[in-house]
């Protein structure tokens, strides 16, 4: 049998250089998708933590008469700023990927 000249097959050269791009791409991906994921992490918790946050100070607003329940999957830590008969400010705070992250918020009756 004998190899026309148009005929070729994969060489060495084409699978490592092939190998190298795919490597490049990944690399330059990986880290990209995993700063999305953070992010996207971020977003989600501050948006639970505003839903705990209105949920605690309308507690305070109607003064426990509230039939609904808040049950947030992050662990969150109440702070009450200021708390009069009139008024109240409350900071809901958490960490995550070693930074604290805090919503403040307030009241009035």
């Amino acid at each position: 049998m004998r190899k026309f000249q148009d005929e070729r097959g994969i060489f060495l050269t084409e699978a490592v250089v092939s190998i190298c791009i795919l490597t490049i791409v990944i690399g330059i991906v990986f880290p990209i998708l995993m700063q999305t994921y953070r992010e996207r992490q971020i977003l989600k918790q501050k948006n639970e933590a505003l839903t705990y946050l209105r949920h605690q100070l309308l507690l305070w607003k109607t003064d426990g008469d509230i039939l609904s329940k808040a049950d947030p999957t992050t662990v969150f830590q109440l702070e009450w700023i200021e708390q009069t008969d009139h008024s109240a400010y409350l900071r809901v705070y958490w960490n995550y990927a070693g930074r604290t992250h805090y919503l403040t918020g307030e009241a009035t009756k």
